[in-house]
């Protein structure tokens, strides 16, 4: 029985990993996708090689990608259960980048506030960045390259490269040094 066993969960990761390269304009190899992604919108969504989603049925990961929007995930990067993406213009992930638990990245506010059009602006987040658990990431942010933001943390602001910020709203909490090891 374990061996049939072993055998299923094969067949079922190959085919989650098959659902979510189609679901994608550009995906490289290998492409790691342990769980069923949920994907939707007409927008489009590119990631790189080496890739891990870890998507488990009582906590996938959710990317929306309205039309004409754009997400692009750099290579070696991983994404963990619960994680959401919301696009209606631009999110971008960098390489070798940490996406913890439960994190919100939104380049929109959905609705609008008395009338007016909802605002939009893209997301940047460098190379190298560690998002813990439970960060929310607004639009119009920028994280820079080798930063960590700490759980819970809600960014509102652009944070600059190699820096830990925390808080709600997140803020520099102190630098960190550069030291090639990421």
């Amino acid at each position: 029985m374990t061996r049939l066993s072993s055998v299923w969960s094969n067949i079922v990761r190959q085919a989650h990993q098959w659902q979510f390269r189609r679901a994608c304009i550009q995906a490289g190899a290998p492409l790691h996708v342990h769980g069923r992604c949920l994907v939707s919108g007409s927008g489009s969504i590119r990631v790189g090689n080496h890739i891990m989603l870890k998507s488990p049925k009582h906590q996938p990961i959710d990317i929306y990608a309205s039309s004409g929007a754009e997400v692009s995930i750099g290579d070696h990067t991983f994404i963990n259960r619960g994680v959401r993406i919301s696009c209606s213009e631009r999110i971008q992930i960098g390489s070798h980048c940490l996406i913890g638990d439960d994190c919100v990245i939104i380049d929109n506010d959905y609705h609008a506030i008395g009338g007016g059009p909802a605002k939009v602006a893209p997301i940047d987040i460098g190379d190298h960045v560690w998002l813990a658990l439970r960060v929310i990431v607004l639009r119009g942010v920028t994280i820079g390259t080798g930063s960590v933001v700490g759980a819970g943390s809600i960014v509102t602001r652009s944070i600059p490269p190699y820096t830990f910020a925390a808080g709600a709203p997140a803020r520099a909490i102190r630098t960190i040094e550069p030291d090639g090891k990421h």
